[in-house]
């Protein structure tokens, strides 16, 4: 008698839904041109149950993204300022992926154990896994400004 087992290994495109599902924060690094520094943001994130995603930045400004399937509301805490974007004026992969939730696999590049690169409308999205509870994801944003987020499971 044999026994056969199946021993599923997820990818890290499998693992990146799963990921957003929980409470993150996160640091985020943009390289600025002009003065040759690396530009600080921190915050948390949380998905809520009814899939929209609150993004609370407290640092260097204090600012509330609210993020769902009809748009973008930003809040401006320090100038007490409040700006909508409709869903379909957002045209970034990222906002994308973490509303839908969906990845063209036919766009996944260099796919390991814990990382892979997406080439989205000619942007490129590095993606790895440091560890189980943090991930970093680089990509040069549409002003062409390096950018780097660090996620970590709070």
């Amino acid at each position: 008698m044999f026994i056969y087992t199946s021993i599923v290994l997820a990818s890290p495109v499998d693992d990146l839904k799963l990921f957003f599902n929980t409470e993150l924060s996160f640091i985020q690094s943009s390289f600025n041109k002009l003065d040759k520094n690396y530009d600080i943001s921190e915050g948390t994130f949380v998905r809520n149950s009814d899939n929209s995603v609150r993004v609370d930045v407290k640092s260097p400004f204090k600012e509330i993204y609210f993020l769902n399937k009809e748009g973008l509301e930003i809040h401006d805490l320090e100038f007490d300022q409040v700006k909508n974007i409709p869903i379909d004026e957002i045209d970034n992969f990222l906002v994308n992926f973490i509303i839908n939730g969906d990845i063209d696999n036919s766009k996944i590049n260099n796919l390991n154990e814990n990382s892979f690169s997406i080439i989205e409308d000619n942007s490129k999205f590095y993606f790895e896994f440091l560890d189980q509870n943090t991930l970093q994801i680089k990509f040069k944003d549409n002003m062409e400004v390096n950018n780097l987020i660090k996620f970590t499971k709070k």
